[in-house]
């Protein structure tokens, strides 16, 4: 694997034609299977511009029957912020609260920038809250889920994780576990992601799994 000498990697990477052993062993790696029955002492939704309001529905309604008893919505920068000026994270809290989620049931990360970040930054909020979770049950994007994985398992390294994904569009293509490499755009997210998840792992930034 080559060394990417700390630049960026872009959110889609092109990428030629894949082997059959290939599109399997991305497909291992990046996507995560999402837990259909979730309950965990904690709800961490990771930030992003890209949540629709069915999935936030969702949530409400494992929220409001006790799925969930906190939630901790992270997040700064992204499409909505430019757009709103507002932070990513207080978009979600607003929107869940509308939902019928109380807002005493929400805790808010406010100041990261990335997927690191929105772990890391939100320890200290969890830590003023007095909240040691056992169980972490996370929401993010389904092509983004083996490296929120491994994000919170550098941080949270005995905890139970589950997963609770969405399926993400892009240019009118779903990025999804079962044919993301039929698509240029989809091909491209999830081969980005892959890259990122190597390369992080190489630095020590997430977990190896």
């Amino acid at each position: 694997m080559s060394d990417f000498n700390d630049r960026p990697i872009s959110r889609e990477v092109a990428v030629d034609d894949l082997s059959p052993e290939e599109i399997k062993g991305i497909t291992q790696t990046v996507f995560v299977t999402s837990d259909l029955h979730p309950a965990a002492d904690l709800l961490f939704i990771f930030g992003t511009s890209t949540i629709d309001g069915e999935i936030l529905e969702s949530v409400a309604r494992d929220c409001q029957q006790g799925h969930f008893p906190k939630v901790l919505v992270t997040g700064l920068s992204g499409r909505l912020y430019n757009e709103t000026g507002k932070p990513v994270a207080h978009i979600m809290r607003d929107e869940l609260i509308a939902r019928g989620v109380p807002s005493e049931v929400i805790l808010v990360q406010d100041r990261s920038t990335n997927t690191l970040e929105d772990v890391a930054f939100s320890l200290d909020v969890l830590e003023k809250h007095g909240i040691s979770p056992e169980s972490i049950a996370f929401l993010c994007k389904a092509h983004h889920s083996g490296r929120c994985l491994r994000t919170l398992r550098k941080f949270f390294p005995s905890q139970t994780l589950s997963p609770v994904t969405y399926v993400a569009e892009y240019e009118r293509v779903k990025v999804s576990r079962e044919d993301w490499y039929q698509h240029e755009v989809s091909r491209g997210r999830v081969y980005g992601e892959y890259l990122r998840i190597i390369e992080y792992t190489r630095r020590g930034d997430i977990a190896h799994l």
